[in-house]
């Protein structure tokens, strides 16, 4: 890797240290004697773009969105590949701490909140990432094809005795034969250019102040309200057993919304579409199907996915009052004003 650091980007290493943080790609922290940087080999995954994310990252921080800066290599190209084929990038170093789950104090929780508006309106008009969450996204992941997912799943749980595994699993098999009919007309809902895995993890802190957004690699166009749900259930101290304080997070909404606008239709259906996307999307099939050192992060988020499901089940009508208490609130303001 040395070697290979000074052959294509000219950069003397004195020092290498590999990440113990993020699922599937592996990362390592390089000291240089020019200063610091971060060597990436993005999993490779129908979702991992790399090719776009030195280009989206450039965009972001002329926008003053605090990213990533790529280095080119001796190519004059942002993405390498080391002698095995294997893609690899090369970024500055930031500055900066992350925060584990459901961590964030009060001032993290509302700028998580006011950066995410704003990295939504300014890639309001960012075309040609890929779809993410979309109309193929609903047609393909259905009950029924998640249920026969998680029947495969529970198999290997089995086969292992992950007794705990075993009592998620058929916790969701039970739910998915009963699971409510739901449909979205993506048309309606404000899907757009985003970051696509924006929680906690990518956020690096200062002193109360989040210095830079990372990982770009999975941008894409989603529902907005997907992504606002999830960075707040994977940041908020309360929800850490899966409860969500519906307060704060309505004012979590309310911050987002002071940078971001959201439709009627978004705010009606915004907890229904996290709600959908856990529901059928079988996490723990991705943690046995990947032999990755820190693979376990993939336990992580199907053991909370599913504390969040069973919240969900229960308090997803309320939630979606609430919210639609506040946009109520919000539209009799802005008559007001007018």
């Amino acid at each position: 890797m040395e070697k290979l650091l000074l052959e294509e980007y000219g950069l003397e290493v004195t020092a290498l240290e590999k990440s113990a943080v993020g699922a599937g790609s592996d990362t390592w922290f390089v000291t240089c004697k020019d200063g610091r940087y971060v060597m990436k080999y993005p999993c490779e995954s129908e979702i991992n773009h790399p090719e776009q994310e030195p280009m989206l990252c450039e965009y972001l921080l002329k926008c003053g969105i605090p990213a990533c800066q790529f280095l080119k290599n001796k190519h004059d190209e942002y993405l390498s590949k080391d002698s095995q084929g294997r893609v690899f990038h090369v970024q500055r170093f930031i500055e900066g701490r992350m925060c584990e789950w459901n961590t964030a104090p009060k001032w993290l929780l509302m700028q998580s909140a006011a950066m995410l508006g704003r990295i939504h309106t300014v890639l309001k008009n960012y075309w040609g990432l890929p779809i993410g969450i979309g109309e193929d996204f609903f047609r393909c992941m259905t009950p029924e094809n998640a249920l026969k997912s998680y029947e495969n799943s529970l198999r290997i749980a089995m086969e292992q005795k992950d007794e705990e595994v075993i009592k998620d699993l058929q916790y969701r098999i039970e739910l998915m034969r009963s699971f409510p009919e739901y449909k979205f007309d993506t048309r309606r809902l404000t899907c757009q250019s985003t970051h696509g895995d924006y929680f906690i993890s990518q956020l690096l802190c200062g002193e109360n102040k989040i210095n830079a957004v990372i990982d770009w690699t999975t941008a894409c166009v989603h529902p907005v309200v997907w992504e606002i749900v999830r960075s707040y259930v994977y940041a908020a101290p309360s929800c850490k057993d899966g409860d969500i304080a519906i307060e704060e997070f309505v004012q979590y909404v309310g911050e987002y919304c002071k940078y971001a606008e959201l439709s009627e239709y978004d705010i009606e259906n915004m907890a229904a579409v996290f709600y959908y996307q856990i529901a059928v999307c079988d996490y723990y099939g991705q943690y046995y199907g990947t032999d990755a050192d820190n693979r376990y992060i993939y336990l992580q988020q199907a053991r909370l996915s599913t504390k969040l499901l069973k919240w969900f089940e229960k308090n997803e009508k309320e939630l979606k009052l609430c919210l639609h208490q506040y946009w109520k609130k919000q539209s009799l303001q802005v008559i007001g004003r007018q």
